[in-house]
């Protein structure tokens, strides 16, 4: 079960050193983020397993109870390095109004160890591009989110991830649906037990897959 709390810890004092008369002022050190996000809630649980972008890299991690966290890839390492998956997690950040997903500002393995701060939260996510063309095929269990909330594709059983275009991933409506079955070709990266593509058609019935299209927005009237 996924624990939310409130955490509000004091930010250490900060010494104002003015500078003398004809010193320049030395810039103060840059690193992480410009506020302490242990302040924000924090949700703990246990990890289920990180999941890869289609270029190979873990850009996100999922609760067992499903709640997904979203970091940049440049994170991944460490968290890697410190959490297995089934070892517990404690992440603070922003959860998204409607959707069970979390950008991830600072992490531990519990509430009551320091804190590693992100230095580069991921607030938007940016299309990468696969390695090889391969094909997903698996049982969906869950949506695939953006930070926002949206639906951006789909979570397969055994780890995979198949990335859509937001426009498209609404598009697609019932064929995304938990339980079903869905096959998907594109640009992507299997990287030991993680796979992901950018799919560029897809289907339940892999001898009829459809072009993935993002329909275009509506012009202002």
């Amino acid at each position: 079960m996924l624990n939310r709390r409130h955490v509000l810890l004091a930010a250490p004092a900060t010494l104002l050193v003015r500078p003398a008369p004809g010193q320049i002022a030395a810039s103060p050190p840059v690193s992480g983020l410009w506020f302490d996000p242990t302040q924000l809630p924090s949700y703990s649980g246990r990890l289920e397993r990180w999941l890869a972008n289609p270029s190979g890299a873990v850009d996100r991690g999922m609760f067992r109870e499903g709640t997904q966290f979203v970091f940049a890839p440049s994170e991944a390492e460490a968290l890697m390095q410190a959490i297995l998956p089934g070892s517990p997690i404690c992440v603070w950040g922003i959860r998204a109004r409607n959707a069970a997903v979390v950008l991830m500002l600072a992490w531990g393995k519990s509430d009551a160890e320091p804190a590693g701060f992100v230095e580069r939260p991921a607030w938007f996510v940016t299309r990468v591009a696969g390695r090889e063309l391969i094909t997903l095929r698996g049982e969906i269990i869950a949506p695939l989110l953006t930070p926002r909330g949206e639906g951006m594709g789909v979570i397969l059983a055994d780890g995979g991830a198949i990335h859509l275009p937001t426009a498209a991933h609404q598009a697609l409506g019932d064929m995304l649906k938990v339980g079903e079955t869905i096959f998907a070709q594109g640009q992507g990266t299997r990287r030991g037990g993680l796979a992901a593509v950018q799919a560029t058609s897809i289907g339940r019935d892999p001898s009829r897959l459809q072009p993935v299209i993002a329909p275009q927005p509506e012009p202002p009237r």
